[in-house]
């Protein structure tokens, strides 16, 4: 391995080399900030996205060494706002449906800080997790959740079964597209299953990647962008089915897959069809999609440029919110590093973000109140309501907060609405 990268030439799923860059972006540093002191590396790496034109799947074809990016990972799953109620609805759900029950093996991959599988304790059933982030597996470990702290493979399902029998329920969320070798992911998940068992996977889906102009989930984590056409033939030749989909909130737009071994109890529904069949029909296999996409982008580039150089005019800085590694990402992408003075966060992992050139400094979000009122962009921008509503005291000055993605859009101040509407009121 040259550096910290390489990259393939074959499709993940089909092993074609039938591919196409369909989403040209700029090369990302290697070094995300969910790699906490690591962040000091200045290696880049690119970013396209390659369409398979065999079997449709999406992908980037440059992968960072998973034992640099994964050892010493930083985020945890409670920094994500409404994820482990997101979690706890999905838990429940299965427990009604007799999938988690007393005595029953629950099987985390990925499973960070346990967050998934304590929901799961309360229903009788016994749990364990995997992740290679040793921190976090020691810490899961002793709060009660006993996590192997490695990397899932082939080799370790078997050594899982043999050890705690075979998983009535395997679970991923978020992690399944940071995966390179799937062939061994996917030999792994069917060794260490039970016959009867179901695995779900939860994972962005390319359909909303591209329709919701998701470009903050592109980045060197995340590898590949699933959608049912391809996923379904990949899984069968794996002796896997896919026996339903279903679309889902998380992380702007995702989708949970939901499979069993070939010949499993549950019968396969019609949606699995309709959905693939609406992936085809809105252009998820041809260019007119990624077209759009890439227009959106230019299109979006400019307008924050625009907004940014108007702040630095009237107040002499230019502001965002949000150091997330997606947030860090739109930054390159949007070629915002010598646009931004300062960024801030509630839960920073670092306290810089890397450009091209040199660093911002990234603050603490109680830090914004020492800045003249002006407008921020919110590059986290799933939470830029919620972003907004703590800041009270900056918006009550003037300040002002506008979303990056899927639009460049002012985010309306309630407290400042419900102020104004109770003023009419008493005018009335």
């Amino acid at each position: 391995m040259a550096g910290l990268s390489r990259s393939r030439n074959d499709c993940r799923l089909c092993h074609s080399t039938n591919l196409h860059k369909s989403i040209p972006l700029c090369p990302l540093p290697v070094a995300s900030p969910n790699v906490g002191a690591q962040a000091t590396v200045e290696e880049t790496a690119p970013a396209d996205v390659y369409r398979c034109l065999d079997c449709g799947a999406l992908q980037l074809l440059t992968m960072v060494d998973p034992e640099f990016q994964y050892r010493t990972f930083k985020y945890t799953t409670g920094v994500s706002a409404g994820l482990v109620d997101h979690f706890r609805t999905l838990i429940d759900a299965l427990a009604a449906q007799g999938e988690i029950a007393k005595g029953k093996l629950v099987f985390d991959i990925g499973s960070n800080d346990g967050s998934l599988l304590q929901l799961a304790l309360p229903h009788g059933a016994r749990v364990l997790g995997i992740d290679p982030a040793v921190e976090t597996a020691r810490t899961a470990t002793t709060a009660g959740i006993p996590t192997i702290g490695e990397f899932f493979s082939e080799a370790m399902g078997r050594r899982i079964k043999t050890e705690h029998g075979p998983a009535d329920l395997v679970i991923s969320a978020n992690t399944v597209a940071n995966i390179d070798d799937l062939d061994d992911f996917f030999a792994g998940v069917a060794s260490v299953m039970a016959d009867d068992g179901l695995f779900i996977i939860e994972t962005q889906y390319a359909l909303d990647v591209l329709e919701k102009t998701l470009l903050d989930v592109i980045y060197h984590e995340h590898i590949s962008y699933f959608a049912v056409k391809p996923m379904r033939s990949f899984l069968a030749h794996h002796g896997l089915e896919l026996v339903d989909a279903a679309r889902i909130a998380p992380k702007g737009g995702s989708i949970r897959f939901y499979i069993q071994k070939r010949g499993g109890p549950r019968a396969v529904p019609r949606r699995v069809a309709d959905m693939v069949a609406n992936e085809e029909a809105v252009g998820l296999y041809d260019d007119k999609l990624f077209s759009g996409f890439n227009q959106r982008i230019a299109k979006l580039g400019e307008e924050l440029h625009a907004r940014l150089e108007r702040s630095r005019r009237e107040t002499g800085r230019a502001l965002a919110f949000g150091s997330s590694v997606g947030c860090a990402a739109l930054v390159h992408y949007f070629d915002l590093g010598k646009s931004i003075d300062a960024i801030f966060d509630d839960h920073p992992f670092v306290n810089y973000m890397r450009r091209p050139g040199g660093t911002i400094p990234v603050l603490s979000g109680a830090q914004l109140a020492n800045e003249a009122p002006t407008d921020v962009a919110v590059l986290a921008w799933r939470y830029a309501d919620l972003i907004s509503a703590r800041q009270a005291d900056f918006c009550n000055a003037g300040g002002r907060f506008y979303t990056v993605l899927p639009d460049v859009k002012v985010v309306a101040d309630a407290s400042r609405e419900a102020s104004e509407t109770g003023r009419k009121r008493s005018a009335g």
